[in-house]
């Protein structure tokens, strides 16, 4: 029997389909890339799978062992790296179906969650309890919880709790041999910090638990408008260590084109401003006290502290950062991992390559411990400009690259950043691999990715290959 008849047979008609149209929608994430270049890969899904329950997972990954067909696991596929995007074809893993919030113990505050529901449900969930989200990601409205821990874990609440492997008590997880197992703590084979942010090539997160923050009885978020760049920095910088925000975020704007259409040249004139934003949860006094402490800290730096209702707005809109988008019509970023001390350098070299290509470009940094942040600047391109479009995303490669220098590293590989992994985090990837072997003995388990970029024809894509590309393109852009 073929592999389609028995996944038929196994899960129901209604849970297959091999139409072309269902699998072309499948074949992307959230960035376009160009067809010149994903032709050396198969990101055509040959089956795609809608599942239901762990058991579906369960049954998917024995029969994917048994035929030795690549299995690739997704989500809502908000991440642009193309970690759930296949690379040579085989069964797509739609794990949205798995949605279902299984439990609430409000005594203890914990909270089980299957792998595909969205942060913003579980947000929605939790408003008229007694407890809060201790971290979630900027893509909270649509991304789903297996794939914020398969990707990281990092976001809005780590600067005061941590990232989610430190608010997790346990996860049933799917073995890609198909044996379902619990992982907690004190699990001796494998830890919870080996397996978040393993991008979906060890395993299939069936079910999370998640350890819950104690909704506290005062709020209140903060903004301030900064003229120059180095001032707004050094007061989230003092921020993050003195008040400690629930969360705190930077954004900075380089309208570069724009200047330039105006007579302004020179790296000075895309410094157009700067803001910090956050939010502060605690007892009264403490809130208060933090306030008043980032109100004479801002003015002190040449700051404006806005009024709250404008603070409130920039809150309540921290979950639309590609709203930039609108001005596109595309957006090129890399996440990036820097410490702190070393912000103000990287956005300098941000607007300065966004100088050099002609590109608008926001920044938005989340501080996620007092000594890193996240870093993502979203550069506006235009894809349907295929070989300037290419040439603009050799800006990924060079982010990195700087990151690594500054002592940082990237935040996911995926597909294309998995050439980074070996200088980024060289130890991480050693024991990646030996886990990889461990749990993965077949290799169907996403494929092709993180570890190294495989091509449709099982080769890989040879690193020095791939940076030359890079290179040559970035020089070739100015005349494209």
């Amino acid at each position: 029997m073929s592999l389609e008849k028995t996944l038929r047979s196994l899960l129901g008609d209604d849970k297959v389909s091999t139409s072309y149209l269902e699998r072309t929608a499948y074949s992307h994430d959230l960035a376009p890339i160009p067809r010149n270049i994903m032709w050396l890969f198969n990101n055509l899904p040959d089956i795609v799978v809608r599942l239901r329950t762990l058991e579906d997972v369960v049954a998917v990954l024995r029969l994917a062992n048994k035929f030795k067909v690549a299995v690739t696991p997704r989500g809502s596929a908000t991440w642009g790296y193309g970690g759930a995007v296949p690379t040579v074809g085989g069964i797509l893993l739609d794990l949205r179906g798995l949605n279902k919030i299984v439990s609430f113990d409000e005594d203890q505050g914990l909270l089980t969650v299957q792998c595909g529901v969205v942060w913003k449900d579980i947000i929605d969930f939790l408003q008229k309890t007694s407890w809060d989200l201790p971290v979630y990601p900027s893509s909270a409205p649509s991304s789903t919880v297996g794939a914020f821990a398969a990707t990281g874990g990092f976001g809005y609440g780590s600067l005061e709790h941590g990232s989610l492997v430190e608010n997790i008590v346990s996860i049933t997880i799917i073995l890609p041999t198909g044996e379902k197992t619990v992982v907690g703590p004190d699990s001796g084979w494998v830890t919870l910090k080996q397996l978040l942010g393993s991008e979906g090539t060890l395993c299939v997160f069936g079910e999370l638990t998640l350890k819950l923050a104690p909704k506290m009885p005062s709020t209140a978020s903060f903004l301030a408008y900064f003229g120059r760049l180095g001032n707004a920095v050094e007061v989230a910088n003092d921020l993050a260590c003195r008040t400690r925000p629930f969360s705190l975020i930077l954004r900075a704007f380089g309208f570069v084109r724009g200047q330039e259409r105006k007579g302004l040249f020179g790296l000075e004139d895309a410094e157009s401003g700067a803001i910090i934003y956050g939010y502060y949860t605690g007892m009264p006094g403490e809130v208060n006290e933090s306030l008043n402490t980032f109100d004479e800290m801002t003015v002190d730096k040449g700051g404006v502290v806005r009024p709250r209702e404008e603070a409130d707005f920039e809150w309540n809109e921290r979950f639309y950062p590609l709203r930039i988008k609108k001005l596109g019509p595309t957006v090129l970023t890399s996440d990036v991992v820097v410490p702190s001390n070393r912000l103000s350098e990287m956005i300098q070299y941000v607007w300065q390559l966004a100088h050099d290509a002609s590109m608008d470009v926001e920044i938005e940094t989340i501080w996620t411990s007092q000594d890193e942040v996240l870093f993502f600047p979203l550069f506006l391109s235009d894809e349907r400009r295929t070989l300037k479009y290419l040439s603009h995303s050799a800006i990924t490669k060079k982010l990195i690259d700087r990151a690594i220098a500054m002592g940082g590293r990237s935040y996911g590989y995926g597909l294309w950043n998995s050439f980074h992994f070996t200088a980024s985090e060289p130890s991480r990837r050693k024991e990646f691999i030996k886990m990889k072997e461990l749990l993965d003995p077949n290799g169907i388990l996403n494929r092709g990715k993180t570890l190294t970029a495989r091509t449709r024809l099982g080769l890989p894509l040879p690193k020095v290959l791939y940076a030359g590309f890079m290179e040559t393109l970035w020089l070739l852009g100015r005349w494209f």
